[in-house]
């Protein structure tokens, strides 16, 4: 999965313009007018804070593939049109509400919202706001809400992987897989061996820290880790793809093994052979990260906070995979669908933006009709 966010350097008069907070004023956003149709840039009315509110000037937004989903009216969440998408970014407080103590205006921020991230400005609950570290880039801090916090909680709350551990991750070139690959090495001190559909993305892998690459276009996924580790196996799987390389994955588990399924980017969902989990006492299970946002925020917080933490500590390293305008949200969109990303990419409110790839829920019919709206 991947996704980037929009970054900018405003001429004074915006800042001029955005200094009185409150109604009266406009803002761009991307609109969602009618499903399976291209977004449009339009100017909105800005509307007053409730008490436990907080505006945000937003200078990143991430793109993710949930982002096209929920355009298309395929994602689980389904707000009513018209909306705007977006569901994580980063940007500076211009104002709180009466009842809001835990930032104020100027604070550098990144956010969590029910897409409404790509616009120029945002409302939001000040409980999904975290504040920024000093030292910390507004444009790394916007790529941590869904990608470190999935790959966080799949390798540390759901699989429980330990140090010296080996993990096989697929879609290891989308945001996600990169994030889990960072993460894993970096702050977990495990072993990670990162498959990918192609040589370029294997070589991304290894460069952002993966010890051992596998092409799984080119064979068997589970031959291939046999030759790597062995017939002991692998003790974590995070799989994002589903399909046959999830089952090969399954396979690849040592005993007492866990995989973590976190999308379905081949578009075939797997059924789970349950004598597999039997024979050698592995554990399948499965992570959705907004669940976590609304059943278990505590640990959902924790989380996130921990990843600006290691990223403050220079543990991390987020890769920007591309930056795109505003108005070219469309262009961003096609580039995820395209497969043409890697890393996180976004979007920017008034400049750019930046798209990440999200691997995890690619489906080709989907990529089919984006390119039929493109072409029309």
């Amino acid at each position: 999965m991947a996704a980037v966010a929009w970054g900018r350097c405003l001429p004074r008069v915006w800042l001029l313009r955005r200094t009185g907070p409150g109604c009266g004023r406009h803002y761009r956003a991307a609109l969602c007018a009618e499903l399976k149709h291209p977004l449009a840039i339009e100017e909105v009315a800005s509307r007053p804070v409730r008490p436990h509110e907080v505006r945000v000037d937003v200078h990143f937004c991430g793109v993710n593939f949930a982002d096209i989903l929920v355009c298309r009216g395929q994602y689980q969440e389904k707000p009513q049109l018209p909306f705007t998408p977006g569901m994580e970014f980063s940007g500076t407080v211009l104002e709180t509400g009466t009842d809001v103590s835990t930032v104020k205006e100027g604070d550098r921020v990144i956010g969590v919202s029910r897409f409404n991230g790509m616009a120029e400005e945002c409302i939001i609950d000040h409980k999904t706001l975290w504040q920024i570290p000093e030292g910390v880039p507004l444009r790394e801090a916007a790529t941590l809400p869904v990608s470190y916090v999935t790959a966080i909680l799949a390798l540390e709350h759901r699989a429980c992987t330990r140090p010296g551990e080996t993990v096989l991750v697929t879609a290891a070139a989308g945001a996600t897989g990169l994030a889990v690959i960072d993460v894993a090495t970096n702050v977990l001190q495990a072993k990670v061996i990162a498959a990918a559909g192609s040589d370029e993305k294997c070589r991304l892998a290894m460069r952002k820290g993966a010890q051992s690459i596998v092409n799984y276009s080119q064979g068997s996924l589970k031959e291939a880790v046999r030759k790597l580790v062995g017939s002991d196996g692998v003790n974590v799987v995070i799989d994002a793809v589903g399909g046959d390389v999830f089952l090969e994955a399954l396979r690849s588990l040592a005993w007492e093994g866990r995989i973590v399924v976190v999308g379905f980017a081949g578009g075939t969902i797997a059924s789970v052979p349950a004598n597999l989990l039997l024979l050698k006492n592995v554990s399948a299970m499965g992570l959705y990260w907004g669940r976590y946002k609304e059943q278990n925020f505590p640990v959902f917080s924790r989380i996130l906070s921990s990843a600006l933490q290691y990223c403050q500590q220079g543990r991390i390293q987020p890769h920007i995979g591309a930056v795109f305008k505003l108005e070219e949200v469309n262009d961003a969109f096609l580039h995820v669908i395209q497969r043409k990303s890697m890393g996180k990419l976004w979007q920017r409110p008034r400049k750019m933006c930046y798209v990440a790839s999200e691997e995890k829920y690619r489906c080709p019919r989907v990529v089919a009709c984006v390119r039929q709206q493109q072409q029309n």
